[in-house]
């Protein structure tokens, strides 16, 4: 295993980096395994259909609701909808976001229209995976969105190292026990080069993490090589814990365009739950 981390509290991987760190299949066995960090990621390749993906990623990069997100080191990514990150803890932006989230939800899945949707077909093998199932997470009661749609433009869009956190999000009762929180990335269009995904495996130090809130990125000149990179192809799907440091290179010869959903985790015992 690769680190660096010399940081007390800093949770690092328990196995050591090869072939034997990733799932082929989305399986109640590789989604236990994944939420103890027993594997690096879940990749399945070939998720969705690639022709019915690439007409959805074009009509992303054409969407009347594509903005960018809100911090200085991801303001250069574009999603379609708002994604929790950026209500801020201002509570005119949290009301916002919940009052959209199920409309957003239903403009997402009409865009793949007759078919089912990607995150949609996640959430019921999510659902029928975990030991105690998976839901909808509510916040104070109030649903969230899910199914957030991104946009990497070629060249300008990058995301440096960092990892996500609900904690550092929000304060509501729901997210107490959480223990592990995962991430689900569906590509619908990958570019010619880069968009390649880079995973540490490792959680950021204390200096790290008090960085990334602030500017959602860390230098990469500041952290060592990744364990793992990943090149998926449109249609992959990739599941790998958010709270540990991953990065998107920056793409040429076209947009990376995906589908990507957070999974918190409190133990087998409890439902999963995901959100946007």
């Amino acid at each position: 295993m690769t680190s660096t981390a010399s940081d007390p509290g800093v949770r690092v991987a328990a196995t050591a980096s090869g072939e034997g760190d990733f799932a082929r299949e989305l399986t109640r066995d590789s989604l236990l395994r994944l939420a103890r960090r027993e594997i690096a990621a879940i990749h399945v390749p070939g998720f969705c259909d690639r022709r019915i993906a690439g007409e959805v990623a074009g009509k992303a990069v054409r969407h009347k609701a594509l903005g960018n997100y809100h911090k200085k080191y991801t303001s250069t990514v574009g999603r379609v909808f708002m994604p929790h990150i950026d209500t801020a803890w201002n509570p005119e932006l949290t009301a916002r976001y919940h009052d959209a989230a199920l409309p957003s939800i239903s403009e997402v899945r009409a865009l793949f229209a007759p078919y089912l949707s990607p995150v949609d077909h996640l959430r019921l093998l999510l659902q029928e995976c975990w030991p105690s199932g998976a839901n909808l997470l509510r916040l104070r009661g109030r649903p969230c969105f899910v199914g957030a749609l991104r946009v990497f433009h070629p060249m300008t869009s990058v995301f440096h190292p960092h990892n996500d956190h609900i904690e550092q999000e929000t304060d509501a009762p729901e997210i107490a026990g959480v223990t592990e929180q995962l991430v689900a990335n569906v590509y619908l269009q990958m570019p010619e080069e880069g968009g390649d995904l880079q995973l540490w495996r490792r959680d950021p130090t204390s200096a790290e993490t008090r960085t990334i809130l602030e500017v959602e990125g860390l230098d990469p000149a500041t952290v060592e090589p990744p364990v793992h990179v990943i090149r998926p192809r449109a249609g992959d799907l990739v599941i790998f814990s958010s709270r540990m440091l991953h990065a998107v290179t920056p793409a040429r010869g076209g947009h990376r365009v995906g589908m990507a959903a957070f999974i918190a985790c409190k133990g087998p015992g409890e439902p999963l739950q995901y959100w946007s």
